[in-house]
């Protein structure tokens, strides 16, 4: 596996899931990684399993001033910057009629709003040092596939993926490059609760819809991200 930056690497919802996943990937190949999450135990957890390779910076991704203190210490610690990967996100089901603003609101915030911050925070330390490097959101195949339940998530997840494009298009004069991962079901820790509790029946019905009859695994998206 090769990576395609040498320089430090902030993982977003690096504590827990497909984050974590990256993250660990990351660092085996000897990448330093500053990881973000709300989270304050789980980043402490990744830091005890991998030393100095690891730092971490608590946050709520969902608070608007955030992405750029986030991403100022995590400059601050370990300049220069040379990559980016947006995994943190959320995931409620909420049928159309019980959905609450509030509810719409942190989605979009966290899965939208939060990776564009954090892309113009880096984006624009990057640039000004001259430094090339990729950022990867992490989308979904819900962009594109409609479920009941997840109008927030799904909306989120379409306008994530055109977010990319435009991205993609802003930075590369500046030899950033900006590309997204969207995978369709993976099992990770809170997609297994889930599944296990209210949304087994959903759970169950997406499965079975999947040629391989099985979650995809968090471990399996980590090369592609590399």
């Amino acid at each position: 596996m090769t990576v395609d930056v040498s320089e430090p690497v902030i993982v977003t919802g690096a504590a827990s899931g497909i984050g974590l996943a990256i993250a660990r990937h990351l660092m085996s190949a000897g990448v330093t990684v500053a990881g973000v999450d709300i989270d304050v135990d789980g980043l402490a957890r990744v830091r005890e399993e991998f030393g100095d390779r690891f730092l971490g910076f608590p946050g709520d991704l969902i608070d608007p001033t955030e992405p750029e203190r986030l991403v100022a210490a995590a400059w601050d610690a370990c300049k220069p910057i040379g990559g980016l990967v947006n995994a943190a996100g959320i995931y409620p089901v909420t049928p159309l009629f019980d959905m609450v603003t509030t509810e719409w609101d942190a989605v979009l915030n966290l899965n939208l709003r939060a990776p564009f911050l954090m892309v113009q925070a880096l984006g624009r330390r990057m640039a000004a040092a001259g430094i090339a490097g990729s950022v990867v959101n992490i989308g979904s195949s819900a962009a594109t596939l409609a479920r009941p339940g997840i109008a927030h998530y799904g909306a989120s997840k379409a306008g994530f993926s055109q977010l990319t494009r435009n991205l993609a298009i802003e930075l590369a004069p500046y030899s950033i490059r900006v590309n997204a991962v969207a995978p369709g079901l993976i099992g990770t820790e809170r997609v297994m609760e889930h599944a296990a509790g209210a949304g087994q029946a959903e759970h169950v019905a997406k499965v079975a819809r999947i040629p391989l009859g099985r979650e995809g695994r968090p471990e399996e998206l980590v090369d592609l991200v590399a």
